[in-house]
């Protein structure tokens, strides 16, 4: 600690080390330099003397240094992450993953408390909440949202379109897909990154779907522009958020869900549902969102690290997200708790002529969402798969 016993024009500070070492140290304001090592030894005098009273000015400016730079330690900033899925799961991994990526490089100066499922609104509010800055930060998907920002469609994958990851991450960062996207979180104060979900997203049932019309009646859990999917193909849509849906398959208030395939071992839906259909309906992707306001907060040097390092490491995170779904229908097949449901090629076909009108409804909404929709279709032309 540092005692200051006064300060004037080329006056003296008087200072006292920790060993109890008094010292006198010029300071001299006329020229701005700080500390000079001209110190006043004592009248007995010596070179050696004098020599080691400079050798302690020295010293001193090194500790006063280490002691100033210490009173500016760089600030550590914490955010708040509301979960919209229990944290064990998944699709919290991206969020798990990212906190601990982005405190590792920014050296622990920015830190991600993660909440769970409800602790600071639900999952339906998540996009209000966060525009408002309640939190700053959230992992969902934008299947909850679409009545409030319709470009969410676009952001999950439309049905019978991407089937890979790299396909959606072509359409988002080459072909313009998540500009587009962004626009419209802009409008409520957030910045978007997508990351994967399933690579396996279709029908969770407690009976086998063989041809389109075995789904005709049934109660199917859907999200989004899945809901007009699950219409088209003649069953009836209900929406129950991800943690309510291992209740609701067991007590028979649905008959399925259109879900990931993560979730039959992230939430055991595989002890309530028997069958697994393929081929999939589309990858899919989650998303995370942040408070433009947060992130305006941070130094720009944390700013940066964000805004430029985050798609990378959901690129990261959405590979082993896809890893983990495989692995998901596999053990679940292996353990002999559920059967797959292998649509046959001319079904495929049957369906996707029924989506094309929902991506035309879609289209004709605004003309943003008419650009992102053509955005998907031509890439579908140049793979082979045309949904015009």
């Amino acid at each position: 600690m540092f005692l200051v016993s006064s300060v004037r024009r080329g006056g003296w500070i008087i200072g006292k080390l920790k060993r109890g070492v008094c010292f006198s140290i010029l300071f001299n304001y006329q020229t701005g330099c700080g500390f000079q090592s001209k110190l006043r030894p004592r009248s007995y005098g010596g070179s050696t003397m004098k020599k080691g009273f400079l050798l302690l000015g020295v010293v001193v400016m090194v500790v006063f240094g280490i002691a100033l730079n210490g009173f500016g330690a760089e600030k550590v900033y914490t955010w708040k992450m509301q979960a919209s899925y229990p944290v064990g799961t998944s699709v919290m991994m991206h969020g798990v993953e990212w906190a601990k990526a982005v405190e590792k490089i920014t050296g622990g100066r920015l830190k991600v408390e993660i909440l769970p499922p409800g602790a600071m609104c639900d999952v339906k509010d998540i996009i209000s909440y966060l525009e408002k800055g309640v939190f700053d930060c959230a992992i969902t998907y934008g299947g909850f949202y679409t009545g409030l920002i319709p470009e969410t469609d676009l952001e999950i994958g439309l049905p019978q379109g991407h089937r890979t990851w790299d396909e959606v991450w072509d359409a988002m960062y080459n072909r313009g897909l998540g500009q587009i996207i962004q626009e419209a979180y802009s409008e409520h104060n957030i910045k978007w990154y997508p990351c994967a979900a399933d690579c396996y997203y279709h029908f969770n049932t407690n009976f086998p779907v063989a041809k389109l019309d075995d789904l005709k009646g049934r109660k199917i859990r859907a999200l989004g522009v899945y809901g007009k999917y699950v219409q088209r193909l003649g069953a009836s849509v209900v929406v129950v958020p991800g943690a309510e849906m291992y209740m609701a398959m067991k007590l028979g208030t649905i008959d399925g869900a259109i879900y990931g395939a993560t979730g039959l071992q992230d939430i055991k839906l595989h002890e309530v549902v028997e069958y697994y259909t393929l081929p999939t309906a589309a990858q899919i992707a989650l998303s995370l969102v942040i408070n433009k306001s947060s992130l305006e907060k941070l130094p720009a040097d944390l700013r940066k690290i964000v805004e430029e390092g985050t798609r990378y490491i959901l690129n990261d995170t959405s590979n082993r997200y896809i890893t983990q779904c495989k692995d998901s229908l596999n053990k679940s097949v292996n353990m002999g708790s559920v059967k797959v449901s292998l649509l046959p090629e001319e079904e495929v076909a049957k369906m996707r002529a029924l989506v094309k009108p929902i991506w035309d409804e879609l289209a004709a909404k605004s003309p943003r969402m008419a650009k992102g929709v053509e955005i998907i279709k031509a890439q579908m032309r140049d793979l082979g798969r045309p949904m015009d």
